[in-house]
């Protein structure tokens, strides 16, 4: 009974690797964590806050729009290497009607242009926070 249930199991093993596993975000070695100072408090005066909301909806947006494991091909000019990075971008969010999220992912004025205005960078995201799932994109 068990060499009938083994050969299969062996068989669909590999298809594992098929699916998409989440990533989990690095972590500095323990000799850098152990020199970060936290402080007591965040400062009023710089701190950002945003509901959990707004962040679910932002967090899938910018993994569609730009997925963290995605780098840039090799031989890519500075202004592209740019492109590929998270920070390059400003991300707005706005409520929209019945618990949906909108999401826009526009790359900031003048972060990545050498040789003038790059354009159709950028995509605005309907968000379905619940279901944490993506109801439409517009580019």
């Amino acid at each position: 009974m068990m060499r009938k249930l083994l050969l299969p199991l062996v068989l669909l093993l590999p298809a594992c690797s098929l699916l998409p596993w989440f990533k989990h975000p690095r972590h500095a070695p323990p000799e850098e964590a152990a020199r970060v100072q936290f402080p007591l408090e965040l400062p009023k005066e710089t701190r950002t806050t945003i509901s959990g909301a707004v962040a679910t909806a932002m967090q899938l947006a910018m993994d569609d729009f730009l997925p963290l494991d995605v780098k840039p091909h090799r031989g890519a000019t500075p202004e592209e290497v740019c492109l590929y990075q998270r920070e390059s971008y400003e991300v707005i969010a706005s409520p929209g009607p019945e618990g949906a999220m909108f999401v826009r992912i526009t790359l900031l004025p003048k972060v990545c242009e050498k040789e003038g205005p790059l354009l159709d960078v950028e995509a605005t995201y309907a968000i379905d926070v619940a279901g944490r799932r993506i109801l439409a994109v517009q580019r």
